[in-house]
């Protein structure tokens, strides 16, 4: 097993952390291209692949100001209320959680000050 270093203190920045989650999520994706460069089986299957990429492009491009991230999470909320497919709401759902994380931890550093 390989470790993926999703450690991180409650004392960390908010950047920080956030790179550690990128960086844990960017480091299964290559785990996952050396096992299948190797030719071997088990490796991830091509949703959870687009998964950890949503992951990591929704954390790296999510606003850091609270009332932004606020309003984003509110409008992809209502885009997964309308959405028709599947495909979009796996998308808003994966989306909306990253918000989530980003928005706790952003407004959990503005407590602390």
């Amino acid at each position: 097993m390989v470790p993926i270093g999703l450690v991180y203190s409650i004392y960390d920045s908010t950047e920080l952390v956030i790179q550690k989650m990128i960086e844990a999520s960017q480091r299964m994706i290559d785990v996952n291209r050396q096992v299948e460069g190797k030719g071997g089986g088990g490796g991830l299957n091509p949703a959870t692949k687009r998964h950890l990429e949503l992951q990591i492009k929704t954390l790296q491009n999510a606003p850091r100001d609270p009332d932004k991230l606020e309003r984003l999470f509110e409008k992809k909320r209502r885009q997964k209320e309308q959405a028709m497919h599947i495909e979009d709401t796996e998308r808003l759902v994966t989306e909306i959680e990253m918000l989530k994380v980003v928005l706790f931890l952003v407004c959990r550093n503005r407590r602390r000050e």
